[in-house]
């Protein structure tokens, strides 16, 4: 793992580095090198005939509190289809899952199935 002065100390390097490697170039390339820099930033920003109208913000922000009030609505009055309270399992199924000492009952899980059908048969 890197420490953080071998960090810094690889950043200056480089930073040392790149600067002489600027320092001998010639102005044709030092120029040619501020043109495609200054166009590239320009390309990044959205012209003046690119811009978003004003009224698209409003409009937007409106339409999205319309959506969540029609979803909070329609999720308000639908009844639930299935009881969730039946599906959940009990908390203490949620603590022996939890358990890594319950693992071993997992382990075994096939023997306890037997047995249980033994004890049905015998009983049945």
């Amino acid at each position: 793992m890197n420490k953080p002065e071998d960090t810094d100390r690889l950043l200056k390097m480089s930073k040392s580095t790149l600067n002489q490697a600027v320092d001998g170039l010639d102005d044709a390339t030092l120029w040619d090198l501020r043109r495609v820099r200054r166009e590239a930033l320009l390309a990044g920003k959205p012209a003046v005939s690119e811009k978003r109208p004003a009224w698209l913000l409003p409009v937007g922000g409106l339409a999205t509190a319309a959506t969540v009030a029609v979803l909070t609505v329609s999720l308000w009055l639908t009844p639930p289809e299935h009881d969730l309270g039946t599906q959940l399992p009990p908390l203490e199924d949620l603590a022996l899952l939890g358990d890594a000492e319950s693992l071993e009952f997992y382990e075994e899980l096939d023997f306890y199935l037997w047995l249980d059908d033994e004890n049905e048969q015998e009983a049945g």
